[in-house]
């Protein structure tokens, strides 16, 4: 069958963006992704959109589709066919270098600046090689989530809360702060709660619209590890 793709355009050395329509032959099972590669192929070589594994694991090919992100290569391209036109546009939240392609600089500070790895202490005393086994069913569960954040900026983009306030976070920041935020073999966990707190950056500024659970592809629940940060901090007055 034939989609229709209205793809947001943008040259590097330009300013302003453009829309583009590409008509385009969608085969069974033909995902997005496909189709960008048929329009690179067949139409325009200059189309520029980034893609690495295939299969859902890197997160690279996160655009959003009819205002919504999701994986171009995890998103069936018939069913949306079907209904008419497929608007495409890059990441929200990010500023775009080339059509799709965006610059990752503000989500990776972010990232960055919660610090997602454990700073050890010089002493490990034995009981913190088995703190799992003292944490709730809760708190296990988001934790295995956690683990499978792949850094595809889909939450990132769709957070209104970010759109409106460039200080916070974001929920991928967040969802991998607490990765490590109830970790006794952490030594920083003071200035991880601080962080927290904090009115601007932290999870407190949240306004849990959960976006970011909504476009998850891995089911990482971020706005859930929000909440159980937030559970850990004073009652703000």
């Amino acid at each position: 069958m034939k989609a229709v793709l209205d793809i947001h355009r943008r040259k590097p050395e330009q300013k302003n963006s453009y829309r583009q329509s590409f008509e385009i032959e969608a085969a069974p099972g033909d995902t997005l992704l496909d189709l960008f590669h048929k329009i690179q192929a067949e139409k325009d070589p200059t189309f520029a959109y980034r893609y690495s594994c295939r299969g859902a694991i890197c997160g690279s090919c996160a655009v959003r589709i009819n205002g919504t992100a999701a994986l171009a290569c995890k998103t069936q391209a018939a069913p949306l066919a079907e209904k008419g036109v497929i608007v495409v546009d890059p990441l929200g939240n990010l500023p775009s270098l080339k059509d799709l392609v965006v610059d990752f600089a503000l989500f990776w500070e972010a990232y960055d600046k919660v610090r997602p790895y454990i700073v050890r202490q010089r002493e490990q005393h034995d009981y913190r090689l088995t703190w799992e086994d003292k944490l709730s069913k809760k708190h296990l569960d988001q934790l295995d989530r956690a683990i499978l954040c792949i850094k595809c900026a889909s939450c990132f983009s769709d957070c209104p809360k970010r759109r409106e306030d460039a200080r916070f976070m974001g929920p991928a920041a967040a969802a991998n702060l607490y990765k490590f935020y109830f970790d006794p073999r952490d030594a920083i966990h003071a200035e991880r709660r601080e962080l927290s707190a904090d009115p601007g950056f932290g999870v407190v500024a949240c306004d849990s619209h959960a976006n970011c659970v909504k476009v998850c592809p891995k089911d990482v629940r971020p706005l859930r590890a929000i909440n159980l940060i937030r559970q850990d901090l004073p009652k703000q007055e």
